[in-house]
């Protein structure tokens, strides 16, 4: 019987027959350079087959198949050594029940405090009364005048705004908007994916990545003296450095997200109520440029990202809207994204202009940021994001902190 016949016979492919040849477990007779299987070879692989089904390694099959061509199948010695490797894959399984018994046990009590977390401590988070004096018109400076509104534990939950310039905004479900700028956000022409949807579309490998430069990030932040009272994020998906950074936020300071999607900025805030014990946001449902805080409102601004987006979609710089924002001993630090093509030659060639490690240091520079602290993570030269293939490249982080030099 050749090997075709022999594989299909028994329903294994011809590479594991080839496999079981090579490890001896299988020994038919090669004639003309081809094998010519037997009835013995056909009882030598439901053997095989039946001892794979019990467990066994293929080590374990060589020793007693081995044993079983020496003595035969009805010998003291065959049955003593079966029998040995037998009691021991009991003991094997035994273990494995067990271990899975405890694994279902923990993975039962994990679905059960998840489901618990989704259901208790649920909080209301709103504009926080404490906040009010940051408020100020985006048109004309002035101070609000806030009307008919609804106030929970201290947090303005729903009202109207008005000045007299003749600018209205709301405050609804605890999020402050001004309805000339709500939109959806877009990417391509196409809204932004969800995380679910971004995850699907990523590689781990520049996930990971992207995790590095946030853990980057945070650490240099911990490594700040003083404890920030308003700590502003600009990110282009809502929340996604906060996410991480939360477990480190100090629990008295006023966290501040941004975001011109209300639908982005209402789930955001839907987690935070539902999983988090932090108290203090203030969510904002505006353009950056349409900010309702007055100027040196902010201790830190933290800038994920955001920068190069904004430039690129506006035609003009961020640190331009934001900085007055930041107070005089303020903080501003970020990540930035560039990568660098490699050539033919194996020179490395700028693919993102904007800002790469350089051209960053002179744009900060011009701002007159002192840095206290920069890093380089990366490269990575292989993996997919949402929208792009990174390879062929090598791509970087940037991370850096620092102060405005006031002098």
């Amino acid at each position: 019987m050749k090997i075709g016949k022999f594989s299909e016979i028994h329903n294994i492919t011809r590479d594991t027959v080839r496999h079981y040849l090579d490890l001896g477990l299988l020994v038919a007779e090669k004639k003309g350079g081809h094998y010519n299987f037997s009835d013995a070879d056909c009882r030598d692989i439901k053997k095989i087959i039946e001892l794979k089904n019990l467990g066994f390694s293929l080590n374990a099959a060589q020793k007693i198949m081995a044993m079983q061509r020496i003595s035969g199948e009805n010998t003291n010695s065959f049955r003593n050594l079966y029998m040995s490797l037998l009691e021991d894959k009991k003991k094997e399984v035994e273990n494995d029940i067990l271990s899975l018994n405890k694994l279902s046990y923990s993975i039962k009590e994990k679905i059960y405090e998840i489901k618990c977390q989704q259901n208790e401590d649920v909080q209301k988070l709103g504009f926080a009364l404490s906040s009010l004096h940051l408020l100020e018109c985006p048109q004309c400076n002035s101070q609000l005048n806030i009307s008919a509104g609804i106030i929970e534990k201290n947090n303005i939950i729903d009202a109207n705004i008005q000045c007299a310039c003749g600018f209205t905004a709301e405050i609804k479900d605890g999020i402050y908007i001004d309805k000339r700028s709500v939109r959806a956000k877009l990417y391509n022409g196409e809204r932004m994916p969800s995380k679910e949807e971004y995850l699907a579309a990523t590689t781990h490998s520049y996930s990971n990545f992207l995790y590095k430069g946030i853990a980057a990030l945070i650490e240099s932040i911990n490594q700040c003296s003083g404890q920030p009272q308003y700590i502003v994020e600009l990110d282009n998906c809502v929340g996604f450095f906060l996410m991480q950074y939360i477990k480190y936020l100090p629990e008295d300071s006023t966290y501040i997200l941004i975001d011109y999607d209300y639908e982005r900025l209402t789930n955001a805030k839907r987690d935070l109520e539902n999983y988090y014990k932090h108290k203090n946001f203030i969510f904002l449902c505006c353009d950056y440029e349409n900010l309702p805080l007055k100027d040196s409102s902010f201790d830190m601004i933290i800038d994920y990202m955001m920068a190069k987006t904004y430039e690129e979609s506006k035609g003009i710089k961020l640190f331009d809207v934001v900085l007055p924002k930041l107070k005089a001993d303020g903080t501003i630090c970020g990540v930035y994204l560039y990568s660098e093509e490699i050539s033919k030659t194996g020179k490395k060639v700028d693919t993102e202009n904007s800002y790469n490690k350089g051209r960053m240091m002179k744009f900060l520079e011009n701002y007159h940021i002192t840095l206290t602290n920069s890093s380089i993570i990366g490269p990575l030269t292989e993996g997919k994001s949402y929208h792009r293939d990174v390879g062929g490249r090598n791509n970087y982080q940037g991370i850096y902190i620092g102060n405005i030099d006031m002098q």
